[in-house]
């Protein structure tokens, strides 16, 4: 005598999560890197707006830093940009900074991404939802990136660490306190902590 088993129930295919193209903030190797708190958005427990603005701090310094670099400029033969400025490295590798320093002959002021690499790029903290990543494997491979892609000097500013990182192409990295000065070019540094000091 035979018994009748009961089939086993089949298993539901995870659906991938669809993300609309307005969270990504990035574009490497043809494949998307979202803002940083994107599944809050998803999920309805932020807006677009509270993952992609930035605090006073980072602000403050952008502004500052901006300020005082662009004085000093003025009368060079470098221009400045900011505000996350779109870098296409690529067809595939889409980036974002957030200021950059050109050589003037080396910049077109037209309205769309830059295909030319600036001199140096300053960032201040990471903007991008690394998953299940350390944020500096996210470093370092935006860092080569812009190496790869012509950028001669990298500083990466990080407000809660309150460490600068400095690299330039072909060189070993430096690793500072926000005290330290920090050589944008030659003949030009600025310090954070001073900055800070004197708001």
């Amino acid at each position: 005598m035979s018994t009748a088993t009961a089939a086993a129930p089949k298993k539901r295919k995870k659906e991938p999560l669809k993300v609309p193209d307005y969270l990504i903030y990035e574009v490497v190797r043809g494949k998307p890197i979202y803002y940083k708190g994107y599944k809050d958005v998803l999920n309805g427990t932020k807006t677009f707006e509270e993952i992609t603005m930035e605090s006073i701090l980072q602000s403050w310094l952008k502004a500052q830093i901006t300020i005082f670099i662009g004085g000093l400029l003025k009368m060079t033969n470098y221009h400045i940009t900011v505000g996350e400025m779109g870098i296409n490295l690529s067809r595939q590798d889409k980036r974002g900074a957030d200021i950059s320093i050109f050589r003037k002959d080396n910049i077109l002021l037209v309205n769309k991404f830059s295909d030319l690499p600036p001199e140096i790029i300053i960032e201040i903290d990471v903007r991008a939802e690394v998953e299940d990543r350390h944020e500096m494997d996210y470093v370092a491979e935006k860092t080569d990136d812009y190496h790869r892609f012509g950028v001669k000097r990298i500083i990466w500013i990080f407000t809660k660490a309150k460490k600068v990182i400095t690299a330039n192409a072909g060189q070993p990295w430096l690793m500072d306190d926000w005290s330290a000065d920090v050589e944008i070019m030659e003949g030009i540094k600025f310090n954070v902590a001073e900055m800070v000091k004197d708001f």
